[in-house]
C-alpha cells in the first residue's frame, strides 16, 4: 500500500459464518439490521457533531440539505428495522403457535 493510493479500510462482513448460519433468513435480517444500525450511528453524530461546531462558532462541518437528508436516512432505516422486527415475530409467534399444536397432538 503506498501513500498515493491507500488501500480501503472497507471489508465486507458477515457477523455469522455461513457455516453456522441454520437459518440464513434471520442471521441476514440481523446483520443487515447492525449495518443500518452503524450507519445511522455514524450519521447521526455528524449531524451532531456539525451542529456543535456552529455552537462554538465554527463553520459547520455538514450543510443544511446534508443534515436534512441524514435525519431523513436515518428515519427510513429506522423504519425499515422496525417493520423487519415485526415481520420476524409474527414469523416467529406462528412457529412457537404451530409447535405447540404439534406437542398438543404428540401427548394425545
Amino acid at each position: 500500500m503506498s501513500a498515493n493510493n491507500p488501500e480501503s479500510l472497507f471489508k465486507p462482513v458477515e457477523w455469522v459464518s455461513p457455516g453456522d448460519q441454520r437459518d440464513t433468513g434471520r442471521y441476514h435480517m440481523l446483520s443487515t439490521i447492525r449495518d443500518l444500525a452503524a450507519g445511522v450511528s455514524l450519521a447521526l453524530r455528524l449531524v451532531e457533531r456539525s451542529n456543535m461546531q456552529v455552537d462554538n462558532g465554527d463553520a459547520p462541518i455538514l450543510g443544511g440539505n446534508d443534515v436534512a437528508r441524514f435525519t431523513r436516512m436515518s428515519i427510513a432505516a429506522m423504519d425499515w428495522v422496525e417493520a423487519s422486527i415485526d415481520e420476524h415475530f409474527d414469523e416467529m409467534m406462528e412457529l412457537n403457535a404451530a409447535s405447540a399444536a404439534f406437542r398438543g397432538r404428540a401427548k394425545s
